[in-house]
C-alpha cells in the first residue's frame, strides 16, 4: 500500500468518525426537543384544563345569579301585580301592572338578551338577540304607554291634579327617556344605512346611554311605587325594604354588561378619533 492509499484510507475514516459525531450530536438535539414539546404540550394541555375548570366554575356562578335575577324580576313584579287586584278591579289596577312588566320584566329581559347575559338566549346567534331585543322592547314600549294612558286617566276621572308627587314627576320623566330611547334603538337598527349623518358606532353609544339611563329612571320609579302611599296601606317597612333591596339588586344586575359595552365602545372610537 502506497502513502497516497494510506491518506485516502485515513481521510475516509476521520470523515466517517465526523459524520457520526454529528449524528450523535443531532439525534440527542432531537431527543432534547421531542421531550421539550411533549413537556410544553402537557403545560399546555394542563393549562387549558385549569381554564375550562375556570370557566365552568363561572358559568355555574353566573348561571345561579341569572336565576336568582330572574326570580326576583317576576316576584317583585308578580307581588306588585296581585297587590293591584286583591281589593278590586279599576282602571288604577292596570297602571302599576303594566309598568312593572314593561320596566321590570320585558325591558331586564331585552337589555339582558342584548348583552348576552340572558340564560334562555344567550346562545343564539347576535342577529336572533337582536330581534328578540327589538320585540321585547316594542311589547314593553306599548305595556308602559297603556299605563301611563291609565294613570291620566284615572286622575282625569278622580278630577285630581298632575304629577303633583316625585313618583309622578319621576315617572313622567322615565316615560319620555324611554320613547327617546325607543326612537334612538331605530336610529342604531339602521345605523348602518344612516352612517351618512351618524357613525355607527357613536349611534351605539348614545343608545347605550341613553338606554342605562332610562333603566334606571325605571327602576326608581318602581321604588317610588313602592314608597308610595297607596302601597304603604297595605304593606309595612320590612316588606318595602325587601322590595327596595331587590329591585335595587336587579338593577345592578342587568346594567352592568351595557356600561361595560358602552366603555369598550367609547374607548374605540377615542382611538379611532386621536
Amino acid at each position: 500500500m502506497d502513502e497516497v492509499e494510506a491518506d485516502e484510507i485515513i481521510s475516509a475514516a476521520e470523515g466517517f468518525g465526523s459524520g457520526a459525531r454529528r449524528g450523535s450530536t443531532q439525534s440527542a438535539t432531537d431527543k432534547q426537543q421531542v421531550v421539550y414539546g411533549k413537556t410544553t404540550t402537557a403545560a399546555r394541555t394542563a393549562q387549558q384544563q385549569q381554564q375550562q375548570a375556570t370557566i365552568r366554575m363561572l358559568s355555574i356562578r353566573l348561571l345561579l345569579v341569572n336565576l336568582l335575577a330572574n326570580f326576583l324580576m317576576f316576584a317583585i313584579a308578580g307581588f306588585i301585580t296581585y297587590h293591584c287586584f286583591n281589593k278590586a278591579t279599576v282602571l288604577f289596577s292596570w297602571h302599576p301592572t303594566f309598568m312593572s312588566i314593561g320596566y321590570f320584566i320585558l325591558m331586564s329581559q331585552a337589555v339582558l338578551t342584548l348583552s348576552g347575559a340572558n340564560l334562555l338566549t344567550y346562545r343564539q346567534h347576535q342577529k336572533t338577540r337582536v330581534l328578540i331585543h327589538w320585540l321585547l322592547q316594542a311589547l314593553a314600549g306599548i305595556l308602559i304607554t297603556i299605563a301611563f294612558v291609565c294613570i291620566f286617566l284615572n286622575k282625569v276621572r278622580m278630577e285630581k291634579k298632575h304629577f303633583q308627587t316625585t313618583h309622578a314627576i319621576v315617572g313622567l320623566i322615565t316615560v319620555i327617556l324611554t320613547l327617546a330611547s325607543i326612537g334612538g334603538g331605530i336610529f342604531t337598527k339602521y345605523g348602518y344605512q344612516l352612517r351618512h349623518l351618524v357613525r355607527p358606532i357613536y349611534s351605539k353609544i348614545m343608545h347605550g346611554v341613553a338606554g342605562t339611563v332610562t333603566y334606571i329612571m325605571g327602576s326608581a320609579t318602581i321604588a317610588l311605587g313602592v314608597y308610595s302611599q297607596w302601597f304603604q296601606e297595605d304593606n309595612n317597612g320590612q316588606v318595602r325594604l325587601a322590595l327596595l333591596i331587590g329591585i335595587i339588586a336587579v338593577t345592578l344586575y342587568v346594567i352592568v354588561n351595557p356600561i361595560a359595552a358602552t366603555i369598550s365602545r367609547t374607548k374605540t372610537a377615542l382611538r379611532s378619533t386621536l
